[in-house]
């Protein structure tokens, strides 16, 4: 499987980054990792210049950049107190300690279904903007959003509207508000080490969840997942890690109808911007799709039809039948796809590996302990 980074300088960062922090997942292997310099001819077509990639390279940027990032943290947090603002309803923060796509938006999804079914109703807090993919795929689900980064503002709207419980998406580095429980996924894919370059702050950050929670860990077998808990039990200071996930496919539907049946075999190329392009890869090698070439934009990329010409240049280099996307990503290809090629969108559905009820039981814990302060305040 070819692997590609486009979308310009941004493109190739990421990719670079994403291959040192999140190495080859299981049953991926890379004939070639390449990195696409997009330049365009005299008649506006998009033209493929690659450039092969080297590790060594970016790995010392990365590091740098990455400790510049948490010295600038650091000074900011020693400056601003810690968070005191506390809500007249129970906070709970679903974040990450790495950058890029660890499952938030399902983990989110699912637990917002689960405070429904307990009659709550939840409002869910994203720093996103209110066109920004995650914040569409949420407001799809049927869940109340609030986006913008003032979330202590947000919250004091959403509990005004009727909120019981304010979810916080990507919280675990936001200090404003108080929280009565940190749960932090961890890809299990990813590297967990201290030189991951991908870290957002360090390992020994992990002691400040409730909960761990570890997403893609069906790329790994039992013995790994075992392996890894230990390792994050040292870092976290304690078992916190409670439940593991990974995804199954749920179904392939094309952009245009009629063309699901218009490809006859499963030879495809790959055409994401998410956090993790590699386990895509994985969900649809499982699917039953002969992946002929990976090609990774940034995360959250907004497509434009340079993008789709280049994709559809790379199908008809790999002598593609389709091209298959995320459903996150499908409906920002929309408005520029080009017919030449199927374009199809694979959906995926979190599947519970071992853990849901005992992280549902921090929940309900965390849920318990808020009404017994509420009622003796």
């Amino acid at each position: 499987m070819q692997v590609i980074f486009a979308g310009g300088w941004r493109g190739r960062w990421e990719g670079w980054l994403k291959t040192l922090g999140q190495g080859q997942v299981q049953g991926c292997r890379y004939a070639s990792v390449q990195a696409c310099k997009r330049t365009r001819g005299q008649d506006g077509r998009v033209e493929g210049d690659w450039e092969e990639f080297s590790p060594s390279l970016p790995m010392r940027m990365a590091t740098a950049v990455r400790d510049g990032i948490w010295l600038m943290v650091r000074l900011r947090n020693a400056l601003r107190p810690l968070p005191t603002v506390r809500l007249t309803v129970p906070v709970i923060s679903v974040g990450n300690i790495t950058a890029g796509g660890t499952g938030k938006t399902p983990l989110t999804q699912w637990l917002c279904h689960r405070l429904r079914e307990s009659d709550q109703r939840p409002a869910l807090l994203t720093p996103l903007t209110a066109w920004q993919d995650e914040t569409q795929e949420h407001v799809r689900f049927g869940i109340s959003v609030y986006a913008g980064r003032d979330r202590v503002t947000n919250a004091k709207r959403a509990i005004n509207d009727g909120a019981t419980v304010i979810v916080l998406d990507d919280g675990f580095q936001y200090r404003r508000l108080h929280r009565d429980l940190d749960i932090v996924l961890w890809d299990a894919t990813a590297w967990l080490h201290p030189a991951n370059p991908l870290l957002r702050e360090p390992l020994t950050g992990l002691q400040r969840a409730d909960a761990i929670v570890l997403s893609k860990a069906d790329a790994l077998d039992e013995r790994q997942q075992r392996i890894l808990c230990e390792r994050l039990s040292e870092w976290a200071a304690g078992g916190k890690v409670v439940a593991a996930f990974g995804y199954e496919p749920s179904k392939v539907q094309a952009w245009r109808e009629g063309q699901t049946e218009a490809v006859t075999g499963k030879r495809v190329v790959l055409a994401t911007g998410i956090g993790n392009p590699f386990y895509f890869a994985l969900t649809a090698k499982r699917a039953g799709y002969e992946v002929r070439a990976l090609v990774c934009f940034p995360d959250h990329h907004r497509f434009t039809p340079a993008d789709a010409a280049l994709v559809t240049e790379i199908a008809r280099h790999q002598r593609a039948e389709g091209v298959l996307t995320t459903r996150k990503d499908a409906w920002k290809w929309q408005a520029v796809w080009q017919d030449e090629f199927p374009l199809l969108i694979l959906s995926v559905r979190l599947k519970w590996l071992w853990g849901e009820e005992a992280l549902w039981q921090r929940v309900s814990a965390a849920l318990s302990r808020h009404a017994l302060q509420a009622s003796e305040a």
